[in-house]
C-alpha cells in the first residue's frame, strides 16, 4: 500500500509539473486564430473570414456535406452532459469541417452561407451556473442547423447559453454571413456578449476576449445577456467609479502577469494588426476590437497571415528556418504546431448562388500545404475529402464524432492523411522541406488562384442558361484540384502518385 501511495504521489507530482509547464508555454485547450473582414474592407466587396483551427491529439480532419432534413416534428437533441434541447423539425444543410473527438473544434458553413468558427478565450469565471451540465459542443452545430444569418446565430446561441449555461471556461464564436460578421463571447455560465464588425473594418482574435466597450442601447451592433454588467459588478470585476466605462475584456478575461511576448496571444494579435491594419502597432495589452485595414483585403493576404511565424521580425525564433521548425518555439506563432486546418471564406450575395460562398481550405498547417478551392454550394465533395454518414442524424453524428474509430478506418484514402504525413516530414527537417514544398506546391496554389476568376465568370454566365452544367464545371475544378494536390503530395513523400 505504501508503494502504491508513492506511485500515486509521484504521478500526481508529474501531472502538476506538466500542468505548470503547459501554463508556462501558454498552452490552452485549443488555441485558434481568426480574422473577420467587413464587406467594405474586402477587395471584392465580400464579407470574409479567415481561421486557423488549433487542437491537440489524434484528430481526423474530416469533411462532410450534409443535406438539410425535415424530420416532420421537433427533435429532442442531446447536449451531451444531461441537458436536452427541443430543436425545430427542419435542419439546414451544411458543410461540416470536423475535428474528431474534440468538443470545440468543428467549423460549419450552412446552406444560407453562414460560417461558424470559434476561439478559446479563458475567462476568470471558475464556476458559472449550469443546467444539467450546460451546453458546449452542440452550440455551434445548432446554430449552423437552425440559423439563416450571423445575427440569427448570435441570438440563438445567446438563448442557449442563457437557458443551459456554457460549460467551457470562455470562448468567442465568430459568425459571418453574406452581409455582416459578428463575434459572440461566451462566459462560463449563463452570460454572453456579442459585437458586430463594422463594414469598413477588420477584427482579429487570438485566444483572449477582444470585445471592449459595449453600447447595449445600440442593438444593431451590440447584443448581450440580461444583467451582464451587473453580474461583473456583483463579483467585484467591475467598479464604475474606479474603472469608468464598462470594458468586457477587462472585466472577464482571466488575469495573467506573464510577459506579453510569451502569453501566447499578444504577439499573434500584434502581428495580425501589423500585417493588415492601416497603421503600425506596438506590443501592448490593449488593442481595439476592430480597426481600418491598410488596404482592401484579399484572400491571398489572409492566407499569408494564417501561414505567419513572425518572419522578418525580432520574434522570428528560427532565423529564417535555419534552426528548426518555427512552429515549435517559445513564441506562439499564428501558424503553429497544433494547427490542424486553415480556411479563408468569401461571402457575397451578389454572385450567382453556387458562387456566393467561396472557400479556400488547407487540410493541415497551411505553411506546408496549399489552400484548396471549394464551393460549399456543390452537392458532393471530392472522394478524398471525408467519410462517415451523410444523412442528418443527431445520434449517429454525435457517436461518430466522439468515437471516431469507424471514421479513422477509412483515413488512408483521405487527402488529409497524406497532407499530415508531409507536414510531419517537414517538421523533422523544416528549412529544406519547406523549400521543396514551395517549389512543388507553391505554383499549384498560384494556378488555382490565377484561374479561379475566369472560371467563376464562365460558370456565372453558364448558370443563367444551364445550372447543371455550371455546377458540373465548378465540381470538375474542385475535383481536379484535390487530385492535383494529392499527386504532388505523394511525390514529395516519395510515393508513386495515387498511392
Amino acid at each position: 500500500m505504501r508503494h502504491a501511495n508513492k506511485i500515486f504521489f509521484s504521478s500526481w507530482l508529474a501531472l502538476l509539473f506538466l500542468a505548470a509547464a503547459a501554463a508556462a508555454l501558454g498552452i490552452q485547450d485549443g488555441e485558434c486564430f481568426t480574422v473577420l473582414v467587413g464587406k467594405k474592407a474586402g477587395a471584392d466587396g465580400s464579407v470574409m473570414i479567415a481561421h486557423n483551427e488549433d487542437d491537440r491529439g489524434d484528430i481526423l480532419v474530416n469533411l462532410r456535406k450534409i443535406p438539410g432534413r425535415d424530420y416532420g416534428a421537433p427533435q429532442k437533441v442531446d447536449l451531451g452532459k444531461g441537458a436536452f434541447y427541443e430543436a425545430g423539425a427542419r435542419t439546414n444543410g451544411f458543410l461540416w469541417i470536423e475535428g474528431t473527438t474534440q468538443e470545440f473544434a468543428d467549423c460549419f458553413i450552412n446552406e444560407h452561407g453562414l460560417v461558424v468558427v470559434s476561439d478559446s478565450c479563458p475567462s476568470r469565471i471558475t464556476q458559472g451556473e449550469l443546467v444539467d451540465g450546460g451546453i458546449g459542443y452542440m452550440l455551434r452545430r445548432l446554430a449552423a442547423e437552425h440559423a439563416a444569418s450571423a445575427r440569427e446565430a448570435v441570438k440563438l446561441a445567446g438563448r442557449l447559453i442563457e437557458t443551459y449555461g456554457y460549460r467551457g471556461s470562455g470562448r468567442t464564436y465568430s459568425f459571418a454571413d453574406k452581409n455582416e460578421a459578428w463575434m459572440l463571447a461566451a462566459l462560463n455560465g449563463r452570460h454572453w456578449c456579442a459585437q458586430r464588425v463594422p463594414d469598413d473594418e477588420i477584427a482579429i482574435i487570438p485566444n483572449h476576449f477582444t470585445i471592449r466597450r459595449i453600447d447595449l442601447g445600440d442593438p444593431d451592433h451590440f447584443l448581450a445577456s440580461p444583467g451582464l454588467i451587473e453580474y461583473a459588478a456583483k463579483n467585484g470585476w467591475y467598479d464604475q467609479a474606479k474603472d469608468g466605462a464598462f470594458d468586457f475584456k477587462k472585466a472577464f478575461t482571466r488575469p495573467s502577469d506573464r510577459d506579453l511576448t510569451l502569453d501566447g496571444n499578444t504577439l499573434r494579435h500584434w502581428r495580425g494588426l501589423n500585417l493588415l491594419a492601416d497603421k503600425a502597432w506596438e506590443i501592448g495589452p490593449d488593442y481595439p476590437f476592430s480597426t481600418k485595414p491598410g488596404r482592401k483585403i484579399t484572400a491571398e493576404a489572409l492566407m499569408a497571415v494564417l501561414r505567419d511565424h513572425y518572419e522578418g521580425t525580432p520574434y522570428d525564433a528560427t532565423d529564417g528556418y535555419k534552426t528548426g521548425s518555427p512552429n515549435k518555439t517559445k513564441y506562439r506563432t499564428i501558424c503553429t504546431a497544433s494547427t490542424i486546418h486553415s480556411l479563408v471564406a468569401s461571402l457575397d450575395a451578389s454572385r450567382p448562388a453556387p458562387l456566393q460562398v467561396r472557400l479556400w481550405l488547407a487540410l493541415g498547417k497551411p505553411d506546408t500545404t496549399v489552400f484548396l478551392p471549394l464551393y460549399p454550394g456543390l452537392e458532393k465533395l471530392p472522394r478524398q475529402a471525408g467519410t462517415g454518414g451523410l444523412e442528418h442524424d443527431y445520434t449517429l453524428f454525435y457517436k461518430q464524432h466522439f468515437e471516431d474509430a469507424d471514421l479513422k478506418a477509412d483515413k488512408d484514402r483521405l487527402l488529409r492523411t497524406k497532407v499530415l504525413a508531409l507536414e510531419n516530414a517537414a517538421e523533422a527537417n523544416y528549412g529544406p522541406m519547406r523549400a521543396a514544398i514551395g517549389t512543388k506546391l507553391g505554383p499549384v496554389e498560384k494556378e488555382f488562384l490565377a484561374v479561379r476568376s475566369q472560371l467563376e465568370a464562365e460558370a456565372a454566365a453558364l448558370y443563367v442558361k444551364d445550372k447543371a452544367k455550371a455546377l458540373a464545371k465548378l465540381s470538375d475544378y474542385v475535383t481536379r484540384a484535390f487530385a492535383t494536390v494529392e499527386g504532388f503530395t505523394d511525390m514529395l513523400l516519395g510515393k508513386p502518385q495515387g498511392v
